[in-house]
């Protein structure tokens, strides 16, 4: 049976793919830093902002044998004004999100644990497109993280190992609800079982990028044409409501 690894998988985004691909008929696991709470789905739990973590999970995930789908959903944000921000807390961010998928990876690699034909999906952000002020160091975690798959999806391609960047937009997530200036509407966001749906058809098609959904891509292209009204749609949509 086919095997995928979802971090980040005890709830919102991850939780979601890491049960799309489930009902596909996958044996999945999830890791996440609280364990066991995504119910059916066994959990491997470990602090993604710790190098020796990070090595005891690449042990423990070896012992499985051969990985033939891993994404990297696991992603924690610090949002607010950046010279009010606590420098511990934005540490911790680009290890989360950033250099965690990256070290994991390539230990994973080292050991020949990523299957052939298989996929390595990376959940960057659609502010790589967009900007995302008052989350400056979140969006550079997120395109430092595109910017990584996209060159590893070059380098894998003689070892048939596909690479997928998601970017998504705002979701209907707790986590995004905690990080969302007071007040704001969810009526927009993707429910997070909708997004899992189009990552696991995304894997299926073999497609290198994953926008989802007909108005994120349209604020990519006009975030990519047009960048400072991107800017300042995002300056008006989030920085003025949390500097309020």
């Amino acid at each position: 049976m086919s095997r995928c690894i979802v971090t980040g998988a005890a709830a919102g985004i991850g939780l979601a793919v890491a049960e799309a691909f489930a009902a596909e008929g996958r044996a999945v696991e999830g890791v996440d830093l609280d364990g066991g709470a995504g119910g059916a789905i066994p959990m491997h739990r470990a602090d993604l902002s710790d190098l020796a973590g990070l090595e005891r999970l690449a042990q423990e995930l070896g012992a499985g044998g051969p990985i033939d789908v891993l994404v990297h959903n696991a992603g924690i944000n610090c949002t607010g004004l950046f010279e009010d921000s606590d420098m511990e807390s934005q540490r911790r961010l680009l290890a989360v999100n950033l250099t965690a998928p990256m070290v994991l990876t390539a230990k994973l690699l080292a050991r020949d644990l990523l299957a052939p034909g298989g996929s390595l999906v990376f959940v960057s952000s659609l502010s790589r497109f967009v900007s995302y002020p008052g989350a400056a160091v979140y969006a550079g975690s997120k395109d430092g993280l595109a910017s990584y798959a996209r060159s590893l999806a070059v380098a894998l391609a003689p070892r048939d190992i596909h690479v997928l960047t998601v970017y998504p937009g705002p979701t209907r997530t707790e986590h995004a609800r905690r990080h969302s200036p007071a007040g704001s509407s969810e009526k927009g966001r993707m429910p997070p079982e909708e997004l899992a749906h189009r990552v696991v058809r995304a894997v299926g098609r073999r497609q290198r990028v994953l926008v989802p959904g007909m108005s994120n891509s349209v604020l990519a292209a006009v975030g990519h044409g047009l960048p400072r009204l991107g800017e300042w749609a995002m300056k008006k949509a989030i920085l003025e409501k949390l500097d309020a």
